[in-house]
């Protein structure tokens, strides 16, 4: 009989034991695979130059679905011109798996905000400053990858559609030192990454993903 009941307990005592490491195994399974759904860090590439990024990975799509928004504001100057750029760009970046990390398919609406001052010489021997303010707006389709774990890496690469760039700017010019004014017209700046036809995208980021 106490053999019995010894044996009855060390069955019992190993269901017990089994269901424990199963549930363990579960947690563990559990937080590996939990989804790391906010991200926020920079990005440094073309025509951002150097930007602020943050993403949420939404349950939408089995977490497929993750809004992005993109922030930067920098100069390009030369002797004859400056270049105020400020660039933001918000859309929604479609990820193949579930994890929201891997590759990923991305489509935005940027923005290219630019403050233009133009420099020349004057007919009268004077020196002329001229200014004006352009956006240029654009339907972005990107392609990109994103590692998984608290600190991620991205890369993207792609292309902006847009028909707001001229190829040249009329500027009327105005004599730093007097009155006399003088109308010219300047081919639009040069600015990394940006076409007469497009915007060519490409950077590479990385942050903290919580």
């Amino acid at each position: 009989m106490k053999k019995l009941l010894l044996f009855t307990a060390l069955i019992f005592s190993f269901v017990g034991f089994a269901q424990d490491l199963d549930n363990n195994e579960a947690a563990i399974d559990s937080l590996e695979t939990k989804i790391k759904r906010l991200s926020v860090g920079v990005k440094v590439g073309i025509p951002n130059v150097i930007s602020l990024s943050g993403e949420y990975t939404t349950p939408l799509l089995n977490n497929r679905i993750a809004p992005y928004i993109d922030f930067s504001q920098f100069d390009v100057n030369d002797d004859e011109t400056e270049i105020g750029l400020g660039y933001s760009e918000f859309g929604v970046n479609i990820y193949l798996g579930d994890q929201g990390k891997g590759l990923y398919a991305a489509l935005g609406a940027g923005n290219l905000s630019t403050d233009l001052t133009f420099y020349e010489d004057l007919d009268n021997g004077g020196r002329g400053k001229g200014t004006t303010s352009l956006d240029i707006k654009s339907t972005n389709l990107k392609l990109g990858v994103k590692t998984g774990g608290r600190i991620y890496f991205r890369f993207e690469f792609g292309y902006g559609f847009t028909s707001d760039i001229p190829e040249d700017i009329t500027i009327t010019l105005r004599e730093i030192d007097g009155s006399n004014t003088e109308v010219d017209v300047f081919e639009f700046p040069t600015i990394p990454g940006v076409g007469t036809q497009g915007i060519l995208i490409g950077n590479f980021g990385f942050g903290v993903s919580f």
